[in-house]
């Protein structure tokens, strides 16, 4: 399950982004939930598919610092080089991204589009891997801002 590894925490990426030095979500203890809509793998062994397609939502919760605020995504992913984004824009409540991550095992390509607030945020996936297993997967994610950290 790596690659929905690599997939949860990238609406979070994304909804950390700032057109310059001030940022556009508040900083502070943040809850953000994943849920799978749909994925596909063809040639997967049976069952994979279902199960993966039932998978219960995932909860993470992550502290923003401040600084993390105003950095943007663009920043946060050059820590993974193998990420690189064709096209990105927040504005006015909505949020839109086109990102491709290249890796040794594949490529995956993912379009993400939603809104969000100073405290909230709601994002549609949708990712393509090729590779050694290819699959497509539509994701749904959500966060909002708890408190303090």
């Amino acid at each position: 399950m790596p690659r929905l590894a690599v997939i949860a925490p990238l609406p979070l990426l994304l909804a950390l982004s700032a057109a310059g030095p001030v940022a556009v979500i508040q900083p502070g203890k943040w809850q953000t939930t994943v849920e799978i809509l749909e994925m596909k793998m063809p040639g997967a062994p049976p069952g994979v598919t279902a199960a993966l397609n039932s998978h219960k939502p995932m909860t993470t919760v992550t502290c923003v610092t401040p600084e993390m605020a105003t950095r943007g995504p663009q920043n946060m992913m050059n820590r993974d080089k193998a990420c690189r984004f064709a096209k990105y824009s927040m504005a006015g409540g909505q949020i839109a991204s086109d990102m491709t991550c290249t890796r040794p095992t594949g490529t995956m390509h993912v379009v993400s589009a939603g809104t969000y607030t100073a405290s909230s945020y709601s994002v549609t996936g949708h990712a393509t891997s090729t590779g050694r297993m290819s699959m497509t997967m539509t994701t749904r994610t959500s966060g909002r801002r708890l408190g303090s950290c």
